[in-house]
């Protein structure tokens, strides 16, 4: 079970990077999370079935995340639309889109197929009838180990930690990548931008261009988690990227909570840490909710409680931070004065 629990919740805390760099680095609402996360594991479990790579699946299905952020960040910048707004638009027109990808609600990954065929006990034995009378043996299907064909899969789900040490590495490579992306001088530019839009086009560079990179960078790592979420949980459904905004969020929040003095890489460790708390506490609500009324249909109301309960307890700390320092300011210039 905690194999599953850091399994699944690493890989929502992908997704909850992407929301990361929209809320947080760019401070730009963005909503497209829901559709590129199914849209993503759409892609990929199609692209799988149609006999491509595993690995070019991935990358088709993060690219199809990257595409839903382009879409959004052209509707909000060249259209002039809401970027709320924008992102509602683009993750409605995603749910029309994983229907025609994968022609149907939903779509299982490959996995093993075999060709079988029925055998007798005597053949399979090497005996007569007669050698056994009264035998309830009968005929037996078997399946030969010609005929089976096996649909390659980056995860076994054998629970023996090798899915798990994949997706730390796939995670900190992104950690790391990204990393080192926000150190160039583009990258500098988009965290400038999240902290006052109007300095960054005062120095002669394009907001709108950031905006849009950002937005396309966010959700191609959102993409991405719905890829590897689809695989690893063996389908893609169009209902599977539904509310996964708040999700981020809330992985996002718990992680600031338990990261807060520690910024690492710009704080990138925090919505991996986040999702992977989001996921502990939701499979002990699921398993031990039930004694105190809970219901697995309950979470996504306690989870949007727990962001409303977070900000405002950030609200009143900052308001009582305020509060201080206004106190220390007006002390400082009485005695000034007295001086």
């Amino acid at each position: 079970m905690i194999i599953s629990i850091l399994e699944i919740g690493t890989i929502l805390g992908i997704m909850a990077l992407g929301v990361y760099l929209t809320f947080r680095i760019l401070d730009l609402p963005d909503l497209t999370c829901d559709g590129s996360f199914a849209l993503g594991g759409a892609i990929t479990v199609a692209s799988l079935l149609s006999g491509i790579p595993v690995v070019y699946c991935i990358f088709l299905g993060a690219m199809g995340g990257a595409l839903a952020g382009l879409a959004t960040g052209l509707i909000h910048t060249r259209l002039k639309v809401n970027s709320l707004l924008a992102g509602i638009l683009v993750m409605t027109m995603i749910y029309s889109i994983n229907l025609r990808i994968m022609n149907g609600p939903n779509l299982p990954v490959p996995r093993v197929s075999s060709n079988e065929e029925i055998q007798s006990f005597e053949d399979l034995s090497g005996g007569t009838k007669l050698d056994d009378l009264f035998s309830d043996f009968g005929e037996m299907k078997v399946s030969t180990k010609s005929d089976i064909k096996v649909q390659s899969n980056i995860f076994n789900n054998e629970k023996d930690g090798s899915d798990l040490t994949l997706i730390i590495l796939i995670t900190c490579g992104i950690i790391l990548v990204l990393g080192i992306f926000l150190r160039t001088d583009i990258g500098m530019a988009i965290r400038a931008f999240g902290s006052n839009k109007n300095a960054v086009q005062s120095f002669g560079i394009s907001k709108n261009v950031l905006a849009v990179l950002g937005l396309v960078i966010a959700n191609l790592l959102v993409g991405l988690s719905g890829s590897l979420f689809a695989l690893y949980s063996g389908f893609a459904d169009v209902q599977m990227g539904q509310s996964m905004i708040v999700t981020g969020l809330a992985a996002l929040m718990l992680g600031e909570i338990i990261l807060s003095k520690i910024n690492i890489i710009y704080g990138l460790f925090a919505p991996i840490i986040g999702g992977i708390l989001y996921q502990l506490l939701l499979s002990l609500a699921i398993k031990y909710g039930y004694r105190i009324g809970l219901l697995a249909s309950d979470m996504k109301l306690l989870t949007a409680l727990f962001i409303i309960i977070v900000i405002g307890v950030s609200l009143v700390a900052t308001q009582k931070d305020g509060k201080k320092k206004l106190k220390k300011g007006v002390k400082k210039l009485w005695s000034n004065s007295k001086t």
